[in-house]
């Protein structure tokens, strides 16, 4: 018996992009088994870049080609849905009703469905008809008005935020409906947006606003509410320092043997820093700059000081910590290439997450997994190849049900 977490549970992953699927590689990593139903010509993950999403976003599934625009591809996917336990795509609704996965027609097929919608802005509102991808999501929820420098134009947060977000709530939405559909026979419909997220994630800001009638304003690499925070340069590199608490901030003149930084007035309370934040700065950086980083950090985390190195992403991807842990990992590609890429953030005790493959080849479970669902191999081969004629058949068999 397979004891992985969620080895009880089959999920139909018909989305693209990047929200849905990471939305399916967690249920795939804790065991799930999620069947990537993609289109002839492949998933937008197979094309963007070369494909660079696929190892972080595909590992653990297997994957099906339909053609669902064909009454023998809208059929297969009837009869996929029919044994699954959730179902998730990224479409607008009304594209959904043409390729027969709405929701009324699958909940039909199967009432105990769980099926989750994930979109731009949600199926419902003044914006549900607009197309959305993730810098959208950050610009028209505030996000990116409130990240930058304070003296430049808006940035965008450079990681896919909203898009793993959303991916994250979309997963979590499917497990708690999946454990009410077990409870009651009932399956339901679920909705995530990529707008809905970035909100949530400003609900700070929101608050602050209609409280108080101010706004954030970009801060840069430090941050309003304390100091010292920020970026500061040693004899061999950068780090990062932050002292969300006096007791922190009393700690650094002590680790770098600075005991005037303490009797200094400026720098009394953290009201007092932050008025000074820029002189303060500068007396810091002065002190940093007489250390190599490993130094300069070894004092400050053995005064137990939130401090860290500020890496690059070449850095970061061969961090010793992160592949020790296992985090990061060398996996097969979709060529075969081994790649660095991302693994489950979770641990479990009992019941290890493993990376049991990478992403699958375009349709590479096709056969296996229809066949699995009593299809023959001529039904099989005309329900995956795209076709310009509607032939007969299968689809006959479902729609006269």
């Amino acid at each position: 018996m397979d004891a992985r977490p969620l080895a009880d549970i089959t999920l139909v992953d018909a989305s693209q992009g990047v929200a849905g699927p990471t939305a399916g590689v967690i249920f795939a990593d804790l065991g799930a088994d999620v069947i990537a139903v993609e289109p002839p010509g492949g998933k937008t993950a197979r094309h963007y870049r070369g494909g660079i999403p696929m190892p972080n976003v595909a590992r653990n599934k297997r994957s099906v080609v339909l053609d669902l625009k064909t009454p023998e591809g809208v059929a297969a996917l009837h009869d996929l849905v029919e044994d699954a336990d959730a179902f998730i795509h990224n479409n607008r609704p009304e594209k959904n009703a043409g390729l027969g996965c709405d929701y009324d027609t699958l909940a039909g097929i199967n009432p105990q469905l769980v099926y989750c919608s994930v979109t731009g802005y949600g199926e419902a509102g003044l914006y549900s008809d607009r197309p959305a991808v993730d810098p959208l999501a950050q610009a028209i929820s505030g996000m990116m008005w409130s990240t930058g420098e304070p003296d430049r134009t808006p940035s965008r947060i450079s990681v896919s935020v909203s898009d793993y977000a959303t991916g994250i709530y979309a997963a979590f939405a499917m497990l708690t409906a999946i454990r009410h559909a077990r409870r009651t026979d009932q399956g339901q419909k679920v909705e995530t947006s990529l707008f809905d997220t970035a909100a949530g994630f400003m609900g700070h800001w929101y608050t602050l606003y209609d409280k108080t009638g101010e706004q954030p304003h970009r801060q840069g690499d430090s941050w309003d509410t304390y100091a010292p925070a920020g970026i500061f340069e040693t004899a061999t590199g950068p780090i990062y320092l932050a002292t969300p608490f006096q007791f922190l901030w009393e700690r650094v003149p002590e680790a770098i043997d600075r005991p005037d930084l303490l009797e200094d007035p400026r720098f009394a309370s953290n009201e007092k820093r932050l008025e000074y934040r820029d002189v303060l700065t500068e007396e810091l950086e002065s002190a940093f700059v007489e250390y190599d980083r490993d130094e300069l950090l070894e004092r400050l985390l053995a005064a137990d000081v939130p401090a860290s190195e500020l890496k690059t992403v070449a850095e970061a991807a061969h961090d010793e910590h992160l592949h020790e842990r296992g985090t990061l990992k060398r996996i097969k590609d979709v060529n075969g290439d081994e790649v660095i890429a991302t693994t489950s953030p979770v641990r479990y005790s009992k019941t290890p997450v493993e990376v049991e493959h990478g992403p699958p080849q375009l349709g590479e479970h096709t056969h296996e997994v229809l066949s699995e669902h009593g299809l023959s191999e001529e039904e099989i081969n005309r329900c995956s190849s795209p076709t310009t004629e509607t032939e007969s058949g299968r689809s006959d068999r479902r729609s006269g049900e």
